[in-house]
């Protein structure tokens, strides 16, 4: 496997990228299939060639924005091919404009395909929400970061909560909102009491309630400072605690609610 070096986008393409997001929505639009078109639409340096190395790498592209076989398999081929570079690269827009435009172009228009009028290039392409949130805002880095903060080397496959969250973000989502989400035991232990839950109540319909109110659990243990003193385990126990009750209370709630509804249906057939 041949060996490249990482690129930065510089500073002045990426300021020209945000000065004119329905300009480059219209390119994205026009030129599917690569990125050729920046260099006249920026006809000064476009890269910086940085010192570190990677294993040359393509993307999968992926059928729709549906399609999550293509996504777990790019998940994970940007975490490994990517994992061993310092986090203050991994963190830099200009590293992921690179990775956007050049390594992962076809397959990030097909996750994020971008509308005419619509704000999906500037908050999905580059980190328009801020840094943080603009990570797992942004079309391709909170691919790698699904993985990094999802991937448990003390599984038989390390990468078992990472099918977790990728086949159905939700279950990670709302805690990405969250600064304490960038320590990997709560998101560790937090997942493996979703997982828990779910594999004992195969009826549960998923939503995007039960997660909120997860992430709403973890954040008032933060507030009185309890987050910092817990371990995956505790975590992973208090959650599984939580969201098991949750759960519990909803199914009895739409069984009886079930019940009624019988019951009415049988009166009005007497």
């Amino acid at each position: 496997m041949s060996k490249i070096y990482i690129k930065y986008m510089t500073d002045e393409a990426v300021e020209t990228l945000k000065a004119n997001p329905d300009v480059v929505t219209a390119k994205l639009i026009e030129n599917p299939d690569n990125a050729l078109w920046l260099q006249s639409f920026f006809p000064g340096q476009l890269w910086v060639t940085k010192k570190y190395e990677i294993e040359e790498f393509s993307l999968l592209e992926p059928k729709d924005d549906k399609d999550r076989d293509a996504d777990l398999a790019n998940s994970i081929l940007l975490y490994e091919r990517l994992r061993h570079l310092p986090l203050y690269v991994l963190t830099d827009e200009r590293f992921w404009c690179w990775i956007n435009f050049e390594i992962g172009y076809r397959a990030a228009l097909k996750y994020m395909p971008v509308k005419k009028g619509s704000s999906i290039f500037k908050d999905h392409w580059l980190l328009t929400q801020g840094k943080r949130r603009g990570l797992f805002f942004g079309v391709l880095s909170r691919c790698y970061f699904r993985v990094a903060l999802s991937v448990d080397e003390s599984l038989a496959d390390p990468y078992e909560l990472t099918k977790f969250v990728i086949y159905n973000p939700l279950r990670f989502r709302e805690l990405t909102w969250r600064s304490f989400s960038s320590e990997k035991s709560i998101v560790l232990g937090t997942l493996k009491a979703e997982k828990r839950v779910l594999a004992e109540y195969p009826q549960l319909e998923e939503n995007a309630k039960h997660y909120a109110d997860i992430a709403k659990h973890l954040s008032k243990l933060g507030s009185v400072m309890l987050l910092d003193c817990m371990t995956e385990k505790d975590i992973e126990e208090y959650i599984y605690k939580k969201f098991k009750a949750e759960v519990e209370a909803e199914l009895a709630n739409r069984g009886l609610l079930q019940r009624i509804k019988d019951a009415v249906s049988a009166a009005f057939r007497k």
